[in-house]
């Protein structure tokens, strides 16, 4: 493979009070070949608060964005957005909203700001940090990253959301219930003229498992294409039969020789209950399997209980119905169903393999009332794996006994920490406090609240906490 390149395109639901957010951002380039970067927004017109005008009812969002460079500001936006106009405030709509912004190639801490600008009060404004990595657009074959896209239409009148001939509209989760029937997505091959001449080349699109780099036979499609300087890409998989689990939708270009000049990849989720329910193993194959021999209700208990840090919300709720039956024979067809999923062909070793991280973090987190998986660090560990980087203090004279776990990837997301602490003093259960990396505990009083056995909780709009002597949680989250 000549040339691989990853690029993040992150799907973010803020941790909003207020104006409730979804936004994501994907990297580009333009003709001369200078990066920029598209940022999609929906927000939840229920979330802000209107004033009367003349036409009727508006609001109006204000969105700061700050791109720094250890402590540089390199780039500095400050953008409003206006609601559309309402007749009755009891007849809100969601809206969406595009931004395109060149920015030289680089590693960015992003400071997002979103402010309903007439909520005045702590809750109208919220902030979110992140990573950005843009890479210089060379003379290899490079790719855009992927935008997941509602719908796709020819261009008839140039909008926010349109871009080479096209109106895409962006989907805003990479979540995708059963009643989606459909993923589709647009990207961008760069350089090809420029390496292949004339040369057509090959675009190769598949939808793969995360732990299989194998495509499923029947979501593969290829398309012949023409070198130009830019050359868009829109692709589309009915995935009504796709069973529910975690997936790559990938992208290769590929020359004649047959080699993968290019790749690109994007995370998605399926969830397909009805599906799955059609598809379940019989009885025979779950008394002739690995999980078999096993009787005793406490042990299938305990297994399916070890799955949880891992399993998906379809897993979760079947797993709940399972356990309340107290029928031992589909206990045991859940968990031969669970890891057959992630390794139709063998099963038994994906849960061997499970079952000594399970064990290892029983040893290290259990307490004599929680089993180690049931631990907030334990259930960290299964779902992410080990940490890249553990700081652990003990003894800071105003904050409680914490651990910060730092890992340098996290799925599709770069540079994310975990904040574990111990406010009871006593015994080994840490509690996590607060996190950056997407769906986990968000809390901007963190450190006032890791601080509070020296520290007033009273002014719940502050974000650090007051300066304790000995303290280095600061520090320590932010420790590269």
């Amino acid at each position: 493979m000549k040339n691989l390149l990853i690029i993040i395109c992150l799907f973010i639901s803020l941790p909003i009070l207020a104006i409730k957010t979804y936004y994501y951002f994907v990297p580009f380039y333009d003709i001369e070949g200078k990066p920029y970067i598209e940022m999609y927004f929906t927000f939840l017109g229920k979330t802000l608060k209107y004033k009367t005008t003349e036409k009727g009812f508006r609001g109006c969002i204000e969105l700061t964005l700050i791109f720094k460079q250890d402590t540089d500001v390199k780039h500095f936006d400050k953008l409003y957005v206006g609601a559309p106009i309402l007749d009755d405030t009891l007849n809100t709509k969601d809206f969406a909203f595009v931004h395109r912004m060149f920015i030289d190639p680089g590693i960015y801490n992003l400071e997002l700001i979103v402010r309903d600008t007439l909520n005045k009060t702590s809750d109208g404004e919220n902030r979110f940090f992140d990573i950005i990595q843009i890479f210089p657009l060379e003379k290899e074959i490079r790719c855009s990253g992927i935008q997941l896209i509602e719908k796709a239409s020819l261009t008839t009148q140039e909008n926010m959301f349109s871009k080479s001939g096209y109106d895409l509209y962006p989907y805003m989760t990479d979540y995708y219930p059963s009643n989606i029937n459909k993923i589709q997505a647009y990207m961008e091959f760069y350089n090809t003229q420029h390496v292949l001449g004339n040369e057509e080349f090959l675009v190769k699109a598949y939808i793969n498992k995360v732990t299989s780099t194998q495509p499923f036979e029947q979501y593969v499609q290829t398309k012949r294409m023409k070198s130009s300087v830019i050359v868009p890409y829109v692709i589309g998989f009915d995935i009504a039969s796709l069973p529910s689990g975690n997936y790559y939708l990938s992208i290769d270009l590929i020359n004649k020789n047959n080699q993968v000049m290019a790749s690109q990849k994007v995370f998605f989720q399926r969830s397909n209950p009805y599906l799955d329910k059609s598809k379940t193993v019989d009885m025979d194959e779950v008394k002739s399997s690995f999980i078999g021999s096993y009787e005793n209700i406490d042990t299938l208990k305990d297994f399916i209980r070890c799955l949880f840090p891992i399993a998906n919300s379809v897993e979760w709720d079947r797993a709940l119905t399972v356990l309340q039956s107290k029928d031992a024979l589909q206990m045991k067809r859940y968990i031969l169903e669970f890891w057959k999923s992630r390794n139709v062909l063998d099963p038994e070793t994906e849960w061997k393999k499970y079952k000594v991280l399970v064990d290892y973090v029983n040893k290290l987190y259990s307490t004599q009332v929680k089993r180690g998986y049931d631990s907030d660090r334990g259930r960290v560990y299964l779902k992410y794996g080990a940490p890249n980087n553990v700081i652990e203090s003990k003894h800071e004279p105003s904050a409680y006994p914490y651990e910060i776990w730092h890992y340098y990837v996290v799925g599709n997301q770069r540079d994310r920490r975990f904040v574990f602490y111990n406010p009871t003093l006593v015994g080994n259960d840490y509690i996590l406090l607060h996190s950056d990396v997407r769906g986990e505990v968000y809390d901007k009083n963190w450190e006032r609240r890791l601080s509070s056995r020296n520290n007033s909780m009273y002014n719940f709009n502050a974000t650090e906490s007051d300066d304790q002597y000995g303290s280095r949680a600061r520090e320590n989250f932010r420790n590269k």
